[in-house]
């Protein structure tokens, strides 16, 4: 029987990855790769991401999505971080902000990473 999609919602690989725990002994073949794969490379905790995301929002003004995968990737340069911001097009419009807010949203990535003891 297909599943009908009821709504959708962007979420971070820290997120998946708990769910996916919480569910583990009931999940199918695609489910467990994509376990998997969230062990390898989700790089915060829940809350932590969360944290992340709330503030790259607020005080960088950027959209969920942006934020979201910022946090996926957690990129530790200002070059990581233009080649991830330089996909969405609402940033050319910024020409992909600023040098001194660039290194702050990296300097914030690099923060939320040291708070976890993971570099």
């Amino acid at each position: 029987m297909p599943r009908k999609v009821l709504s959708t919602k962007q979420v971070d690989l820290s997120d998946v990855k708990k769910t996916l725990v919480d569910r583990e002994s009931h999940l199918d073949t695609l489910q467990l790769r994509t376990l998997e794969y969230t062990r390898k490379f989700a790089k915060l905790p829940p809350k932590t991401a969360k944290k992340l995301i709330d503030d790259l929002m607020k005080k960088y003004e950027l959209l969920e999505e942006e934020a979201i995968q910022i946090v996926n990737i957690c990129p530790s340069t200002v070059d990581e971080l233009r080649s991830i911001l330089s996909g969405y097009r609402r940033m050319v419009s910024f020409l992909l902000f600023s040098e001194d807010k660039m290194k702050g949203i990296v300097g914030l990535v690099q923060k939320a990473l040291e708070s976890t003891g993971k570099e």
